[in-house]
């Protein structure tokens, strides 16, 4: 932050919140036009380094950068009637106390706006900046293209390959975790979570390399990578203990029997069969959960990667001159993308940026 802005912000006065989430809220009345209030609003966010992630025309929401870029507090600008403007502020994580950090932002919101309104007013920046906005709002200096991109190819869907991967996955998982819990530890929570952001950044990938995007088969594939991880893990445990405690005699269910009437110990306790069978269903479930978020992220960035740049820009601006889907349907053929399956992959891919876009909200 500028040193300008820091010695603004050393003359507010905390005010402390309690809440699992803090926040705090205040208004003020500012005398600039109506129509500057959001363009000046996003040069402040913009001068302050609190990145924009939603913009219309009465509000602007921002989440500002503390320690590491981390993301620390959400705030959101409301244009009331009036020249009246709301300013909220809200911890984005639970800590029940925000000792006043929230109260510091709105502060040094309102500081800033009513510093560069005074400025931009008198050196005519203001209007610069309420005409840029109107112009991109309102696609002024867009240019509608003649033609478009034509769409790219790709393989058909192919399910045998893509269960052979996941089969693949599923196998060196297993026969990774058996291999740790054996000769080191088992790490329970810490395993999981790997496991899961593992074989779903690897299935998501064979997916997007195979073309296959049926979400409701790929839950039921990733939750057989599951069930087959966790069986090639007990059965690699089973090898390896033999192996080292000289058991050749010892069949694989008879093993499993003793495990079974073992119990989980955890330290000097032993939870019995439930514990084991409780963290065997967590082996399963945690990962099957924290894979498909994975897979859906990365095959929600690739439905937008396959469109061409133009094509979805075009299409937006289409919607936004109010075209209705059978209209923009029709202006998407007129330019070669006459398939109803482009056609729809366009329309997946806006669905999937709107999604990024409300989850940067979050």
């Amino acid at each position: 932050m500028d040193l300008e802005f820091e010695n603004l912000q050393a003359k507010i006065k905390r005010k402390f919140s309690f809440k699992y989430k803090p926040e705090f809220k205040e208004s003020f009345q500012t005398e600039i036009k109506e129509n500057q209030i959001i363009p000046l609003t996003i040069e402040v966010f913009d001068k302050l380094d609190w990145p924009i992630v939603y913009t219309d025309k009465n509000s602007v929401e921002a989440k500002r950068k503390g320690d590491w870029n981390k993301l620390t507090e959400k705030i959101t600008i409301t244009k009331k009637a009036s020249g009246r403007i709301e300013v909220h502020s809200k911890t984005i994580e639970g800590n029940f106390i925000d000792f006043g950090k929230n109260s510091l932002r709105t502060g040094l919101f309102i500081a800033v706006f009513q510093k560069l309104a005074t400025e931009y007013n008198a050196n005519g920046k203001l209007v610069e900046i309420e005409t840029e906005f109107t112009n991109q709002n309102n696609w002024v200096d867009y240019e509608i293209p003649t033609e478009l991109p034509e769409p790219n190819k790709f393989n058909d869907p192919n399910l045998t390959q893509t269960i052979l991967g996941a089969i693949l996955i599923a196998i060196s998982f297993g026969t990774l975790i058996a291999f740790l819990t054996v000769k080191f530890a088992y790490f329970i929570g810490i395993y999981e979570f790997g496991l899961g952001l593992g074989i779903g950044y690897f299935f998501g990938k064979v997916l997007r390399k195979r073309n296959y995007m049926e979400f409701k088969s790929i839950q039921f594939i990733t939750g057989s990578i599951m069930v087959l991880m966790f069986v090639t893990n007990q059965f690699t445990q089973y090898l390896l203990i033999i192996s080292e405690h000289n058991l050749q005699g010892l069949g694989f269910f008879d093993f499993m029997k003793m495990r079974f009437n073992q119990g989980l110990n955890i330290k000097e306790l032993n939870t019995g069969w439930i514990g084991l069978i409780l963290s065997w269903i967590f082996q399963l479930v945690l990962p099957y959960y924290l894979a498909l978020g994975k897979i859906g992220g990365i095959l929600a960035q690739h439905s937008i990667e396959k469109i061409p740049e133009e094509v979805l820009e075009y299409t937006i601006y289409l919607f936004d001159m109010d075209k209705s889907e059978s209209e923009v349907r029709t202006e998407l053929a007129s330019k070669g993308w006459n398939k109803k399956s482009d056609q729809d992959d366009v329309f997946q891919a806006i669905a999937e940026i709107n999604e990024f876009q409300q989850m940067a909200r979050e």
